[in-house]
């Protein structure tokens, strides 16, 4: 055996001994997550040095998981101190997830059995008038939503207070495009204000166009994710039905913080359809 091989492990040997696959290693190998110590030159074999093995345990436990690779690459690269948190980070989204899908389940029996849905939603209609309003726009997942909008509120309430107007209303977000757990919005989060003010940095000035409105009140755990979701199909299915199209994304009215006596509005401004 050549010298340069002499106390390694051929990616057979190290994929027995780490119980990984050799095609896992191949593509850990491409994607620069565990490299082979040594690649002879001739034949392209690769060969892991036993040092490796501690590495490539810990990434099939992250695999084990469902830790995606981008995930493992920062815990991998981080101090000890700074890997723990990003581990527990992850199991706790990862665990947030699977509570919104096992509340989810029930409501997607219900529809592939065809029963009504248990939550009784009224929409009312009413006219609202332009509103100047300071914004904030971000691209968001799911996971980072509540951290946008309890941050950007704090920028724009400091703001409203420091120019010296008032609040002229409850606080709301308008998603440009969905926001989910592949999907990044973008998401507005406003703050409808007494009188326009300058801004500056990522807080942008506009009005919020005023018009015919149809809309639903949610409360308590309607509110949640992904209950509130049936709001939004609610308020859709009216305007189909009844020959409208909507004019702009929808509005999502925070009147009270999240919570047991949550309560918010979906609103969306609608006109008559084209063509209808």
């Amino acid at each position: 055996m050549n010298h340069e091989r002499q106390g390694l492990l051929s990616i057979g040997g190290f994929a027995s001994a780490t119980r990984l696959s050799i095609k896992a290693l191949r593509l850990y190998d491409q994607l620069g997550l565990l490299k082979p110590s040594y690649v002879d030159p001739e034949s392209g074999y690769r060969y892991y040095h036993a040092d490796q093995l501690r590495a490539a345990r810990l990434i099939r436990t992250m695999r084990q998981m469902d830790m995606p690779l981008a995930t493992i690459r920062q815990v991998l690269a981080a101090a000890p101190a700074d890997a723990e948190p990003l581990v527990r980070s992850y199991w706790q989204e990862r665990e947030k997830r699977m509570e919104q899908a096992r509340r989810m389940v029930q409501g997607l029996v219900s529809s592939l059995r065809q029963e009504a849905a248990a939550m009784a939603l009224e929409v009312s209609v009413k006219t609202v008038d332009p509103q100047p309003i300071i914004s904030i726009t971000r691209r968001v997942k799911v996971e980072q939503l509540d951290e946008h909008i309890r941050g950007s509120l704090h920028e724009l309430y400091t703001l409203a207070e420091a120019s010296g107007t008032s609040p002229a209303g409850a606080p709301l977000g308008i998603y440009h495009g969905p926001v989910n757990h592949d999907d990044d919005g973008p998401m507005e989060v406003c703050l409808p204000i007494q009188r326009s003010i300058p801004t500056t940095g990522d807080i942008a000035a506009r009005e919020l166009a005023g018009g015919t409105i149809a809309s639903v009140m949610l409360r308590g755990d309607q509110c949640a994710f992904p209950a509130i979701l049936e709001g939004y199909d609610v308020v859709y299915d009216w305007l189909r039905e009844n020959g409208y199209e909507a004019t702009e994304p929808p509005r999502e009215i925070w009147y009270s913080e999240p919570g047991a006596d949550a309560r918010m509005e979906v609103a969306c401004l609608f006109r008559e359809r084209a063509g209808g």
